[in-house]
């Protein structure tokens, strides 16, 4: 089966966006509960550290998605009223 870019969006990951989202990457690794999810963080983790890796665009997405559940969390602001 031939892999389409329409399915994904963004299209595949260059490497200043994985070092973006590497960077909040610890903070998924310590809130996640699910097994597939930290298996698939811990694999990503590793695989980040060779310099000449990419993801690819299904991992891109997964990261992408995870990513964005991460940073949305740290964006809840509460409103105190007096």
């Amino acid at each position: 089966m031939a892999t389409t870019f329409s399915r994904y969006r963004n299209g595949p990951m260059d490497r200043y966006e994985l070092r973006h989202i590497m960077w909040t990457w610890p903070i998924l690794m310590r809130q996640a509960t699910d097994p597939h999810v930290l298996s698939f963080a811990y694999q990503m983790w590793e695989k980040h550290s060779n310099a000449n890796w990419l993801p690819t665009l299904r991992q891109g997405q997964w990261m992408r998605a995870l990513h964005r559940e991460i940073t949305e969390q740290d964006e809840v602001i509460e409103l105190i009223e007096n």
